[in-house]
């Protein structure tokens, strides 16, 4: 029997709104998946990547990581990662912080040339490789050839099938080589899984907190964690591993009648109290009449005794003018912004925007700039 803990995206060193708090959590749920690992005993833990939450992590992150990593080695357990997107630095010559790690003999970074073998089980790994290379991409997946079944691809990349607005997905579903046991993909926050008809499994392991507020849907439904992979028999079973996380709710305030919602949300939050290291993060929607932010955020005051941290999420109060009601316009979001100001006043298509916007949020990487300019100009740089 060969059981394999997958875990994903656990972005150390993530300091969510500003909050050292936070940080502390994501340091948590990692020691604890890693309790985890050696408690159940695993042959391996395998990362599919997003180790870091940036690519030069602080020494406080680096720190934790190795004495987090260090606990495993000590228990015999390898750790076999690859980078994600946010561990990867723009720039050229750049050491993505795995190499530490690596030198310490606390991790090993897979790659798609050679398979590390646990076992009888080989894994193989694929760097992120970002959207303008999707050609690339394609080319390496359609290479790879494993022995059997038992085997394991690791993977970071976005998903054309889960995540099917332009340029945030760099792959498809059918892209995946045929042969493999068991894909373990990355990048997405949310846990999912699919049973192909050979009985393989494509998993996503998601993040094992809620690093985003979008995320608390998928958290309530499918919880956070780790899948533990058994490869008892030629294809694999999965068992869903849970961490414990801060609760984040999406509360809905009007203000029309504030004093009552801000009281029945304090209420319910005592009910469920899970003591003073645990309150909460509120993610506020406002409705009603439009009042003025300094007296709405004099209202929420109460909210301090129970939660970590609260914020307005949504802002979605009317404004009456001359028996005339206005709503408010919401945030598109500013990658919306960019692409119809592009295709709209500058006349591009969706595709040459897409690529602008690529070139845009890779400004520091001259590879990426430089391909993204050979493709839209025709011109070799």
């Amino acid at each position: 029997m060969v059981q394999i803990l997958h875990i994903s995206d656990t972005h150390l060193g993530k300091r969510q709104y500003s909050l050292a708090e936070r940080e502390k959590d994501i340091y948590d749920v990692f020691s604890q998946l890693i309790d985890i690992a050696i408690k159940e005993r695993v042959d391996a833990v395998i990362h599919s990547g997003d180790l870091f939450d940036v690519s030069n992590p602080t020494t406080n992150a680096l720190v934790i990581a190795v004495k987090i990593l260090k606990k495993l080695k000590d228990a015999n357990i390898p750790f076999l990662s690859i980078p994600g997107d946010h561990d990867t630095p723009k720039r050229k010559g750049y050491l993505i912080p795995h190499n530490i790690l690596t030198e310490l003999d606390l991790i090993k970074i897979l790659n798609y040339d050679k398979p590390y073998i646990i076992k009888d089980i080989e894994i193989y790994g694929i760097p992120h490789i970002p959207t303008v290379s999707k050609n690339v991409l394609v080319s390496t997946l359609s290479s790879l050839k494993p022995k059997s079944s038992r085997s394991i691809l690791l993977l970071h990349q976005g998903v054309k099938q889960i995540l099917p607005y332009d340029g945030s997905w760099q792959m498809e579903l059918g892209s995946l080589p045929k042969g493999f046991g068991y894909y373990a993909l990355g990048h997405l926050h949310t846990r999912w899984r699919l049973i192909q008809d050979d009985g393989s499994i494509i998993a996503i392991a998601g993040s094992p907190d809620i690093m985003r507020e979008e995320e608390i849907e998928g958290y309530e439904k499918f919880g956070k964690g780790a899948y533990l992979i058994d490869f008892s028999k030629d294809l694999p079973t999965l068992t869903t591993i849970n961490t414990t996380v801060r609760p984040q709710k999406v509360v809905t305030i009007n203000t029309k009648n504030l004093k009552n919602d801000i009281s029945k949300i304090k209420s319910d939050l005592l009910k469920n109290n899970n003591g003073e290291n645990n309150k909460p993060i509120l993610h506020i929607i406002v409705e009603g009449e439009r009042m003025r932010k300094d007296l709405l955020y004099r209202e929420l005051l109460p909210l301090n005794d129970i939660a970590l941290y609260y914020r307005i999420y949504k802002d979605e109060t009317i404004q009456s003018v001359d028996n005339l009601t206005y709503t408010l316009p919401q945030d598109r979001g500013l990658d919306k912004i960019i692409i119809e100001y592009l295709t709209k006043y500058e006349k591009f298509n969706e595709d040459e925007a897409n690529l602008i916007l690529q070139m845009i949020k890779n400004v520091d990487s001259e590879d990426i700039v430089n391909e993204i300019l050979k493709r839209l100009t025709g011109v070799n740089l």
